[in-house]
């Protein structure tokens, strides 16, 4: 029998943000899966919820995201019930596994800076670019010495400079991505799909299942044997401009918070009888 792995994103692709669903009409119940300081800022759906419970039985779930550990850390799925043995934060630059950090993964991770731009040197070349204007003051963070982002105004960025700063970013083996409010410059040897594929190796994986929004989530989709997308984001945003390279990734039919639904309902086995959209 395969060995399955369903590799996901979180924010926005399993877990929502109030503020991205609020105007929806949802129907069924609520939960929230993060605290920060005196409030719920993340939530699933009650049936997305139990969906991922039974994965997680029945397949090898690990949550990828872009988050720093001390992000990650906010989220609760435990007090669900649901538990799984790996998770990959700082966009596959730390792997946990079984609560405690991979040392083989951070050696080789930390080896293949040498092929990238110091960091220093990066970041001094973006704060040329950066203004106030458009850059939230003293936003900008070093994530788990590991990447680079900051706050931005998105209708107020200079669309041709930073496009041709991410230009130069690429053939420094930096990659810059925007999500949301957020900016990221993140180097090549720190990526989701190596860790995945670590991942993979280690534990004998024949198919991976994966899920993400983002231009950050891409690499690992085209490396995954079946690759989801939810109807909104980074990469649904490429996809309406019919832009190439997004040809072996399946978009769902709904967007928001249910998208979240309709990925792990396609995962389970329920969806594959319907047609989402490609």
């Amino acid at each position: 029998m395969n060995k399955r792995m369903f590799a996901s994103d979180l924010d926005q692709t399993l877990i929502y943000s109030y503020r991205s669903f609020s105007s929806e009409q949802v129907q069924e119940k609520i939960l929230p899966v993060e605290w920060l300081e005196d409030r719920y800022i993340s939530y699933m759906t009650q049936s997305s919820l139990n969906k991922l419970k039974v994965l997680s039985r029945e397949l090898l779930f690990v949550p990828v995201t872009t988050r720093t550990k001390l992000q990650y850390h906010r989220i609760n799925f435990q007090q669900y019930g649901l538990s799984y043995p790996y998770a990959v934060t700082s966009n596959g630059g730390t792997i946990f596994h079984k609560g405690v950090e991979d040392q083989d993964w951070m050696k080789q991770v930390s080896a293949g800076r040498d092929n990238c731009l110091a960091t220093e040197e990066l970041i001094q070349k973006f704060n040329e670019l950066s203004h106030p204007s458009w850059v939230l003051q003293d936003s900008g963070k070093l994530a788990d010495d590991l990447f680079y982002y900051c706050l931005i105004e998105r209708e107020k960025i200079p669309l041709g400079e930073v496009a041709a700063f991410k230009l130069w970013a690429k053939d420094n083996n930096w990659e810059l991505s925007i999500q949301g409010r957020k900016l990221y410059l993140v180097p090549f040897n720190v990526s989701k799909k190596a860790a995945i594929q670590y991942i993979k190796a280690k534990e004998g994986i024949d198919q991976v299942e994966a899920a993400g929004d983002s231009l950050l989530d891409l690499d690992m989709l085209k490396d995954a044997d079946i690759a989801l997308a939810p109807a909104h984001g980074e990469l649904y945003s490429l996809y309406s401009q019919k832009i190439s390279g997004l040809e072996t990734i399946q978009f769902t039919q709904k967007s928001g918070i249910k998208a979240g639904e309709e990925i792990l309902e396609y995962v389970a086995g329920a969806e594959q009888s319907k047609e989402l959209v490609v």
